[in-house]
């Protein structure tokens, strides 16, 4: 604990040193830049808390259903391998997990706390049977590039906390090069969205980071997910696309090198899409991730980050 301490402080002075000299170019008219890079050490055990909050309400043929799910979870990242650029392999597991679940319309409640409830409702044995085991191994270099990629686990498609935690989120890609308050890069994408007749329709997506701002060795950056691929008048790829796209922000702890906080936002109206002929629904969903220092207990009524609701 000491040494970790003392190997802070020094880090953070050595910042400081380079801060002021990056001052004193800006006053000679240059910008201030930084390098973002990941910093894994083999045996470390990362953990964070994921709240994942889902609200949907559908309306079809005069009836109407409110589902409401919540789901809190402990992800796990213990570092397997270090090699000398920097790159990771990293094995991912859930510690705990606290589900719910409701329907209005069905009058129906399910529940599951894995540290509480001995016998899972079948509904969630799935999610049960992962609880503490290996799920997927990941390559990520220091600039938070997916390198490679193995399922240890089947995960059942209904999962949409692992989808979440996993898929969609691993890490942020970090530039080569350095960057200055309001400056932005781009990361291209492919979404797979399974159509009705078997086939897959890739969408191309830009995600688009700009960083914000930079205090005391945190950064926080701006998220946007642009989709490139023209959908016309695709409905049901439009309503596919609202479990994918991800706006929100992100808090980035320089000294350490991995993200600290994380917080999307998605809302969405859909009329006539396949699954409700003549009806509507509306789709709003909120996932925040925070970074547990020391291995303590998560906090679920912590939320991460600042509130960035986007209607679309």
């Amino acid at each position: 604990m000491i040494y970790n301490f003392a190997r802070r402080v020094a880090v953070l002075c050595a910042m400081a040193a380079v801060m002021f000299a990056s001052h004193a170019a800006a006053e000679d008219g240059e910008s201030e830049k930084y390098v973002f890079r990941y910093k894994f050490s083999p045996g470390d055990v990362l953990q964070w808390e994921v709240v994942s909050k889902i609200d949907q309400m559908t309306s079809k043929s005069g009836q109407k259903d409110n589902t409401e799910t919540r789901c809190v979870s402990t992800k796990n990242w213990t570092v397997l391998e270090v090699d000398a650029s920097g790159t990771a392999v990293l094995e991912y597991s859930i510690r705990d997990v606290d589900m719910q679940c409701s329907s209005s319309l069905e009058k129906a409640e399910l529940k599951y706390n894995s540290r509480t409830d001995e016998k899972p409702p079948v509904q969630y044995l799935d999610v049960a049977e992962l609880i503490g085991k290996p799920i997927a191994h990941f390559t990520i270099n220091s600039q938070g590039e997916i390198m490679e990629r193995s399922q240890k686990a089947k995960v059942a498609a209904t999962m949409q906390f692992l989808e979440t935690a996993e898929e969609n989120r691993i890490t942020i890609p970090m530039p080569e090069y350095a960057v200055g308050v309001g400056d932005g890069w781009d990361y291209p994408r492919e979404i797979m969205i399974p159509q009705p007749n078997g086939t897959v329709k890739k969408v191309a997506v830009r995600e688009r980071y700009t960083l914000e701002k930079v205090q005391n060795g945190i950064a926080t950056f701006e998220f946007k997910t642009y989709v490139m691929t023209p959908l016309y008048d695709d409905k049901d790829t439009e309503w596919a696309l609202r479990t994918k796209i991800r706006n929100g922000r992100i808090q980035f702890d320089m000294v350490e090198g991995r993200s600290i906080s994380q917080q999307y936002d998605m809302k969405r109206t859909a009329i006539d899409v396949q699954r409700i002929r003549n009806g509507s629904a509306t789709y709003q969903s909120r996932f925040t991730e925070k970074y547990l220092r020391d291995g303590r207990e998560p906090a679920a009524n912590e939320t991460a980050g600042t509130s960035n609701t986007i209607s679309r």
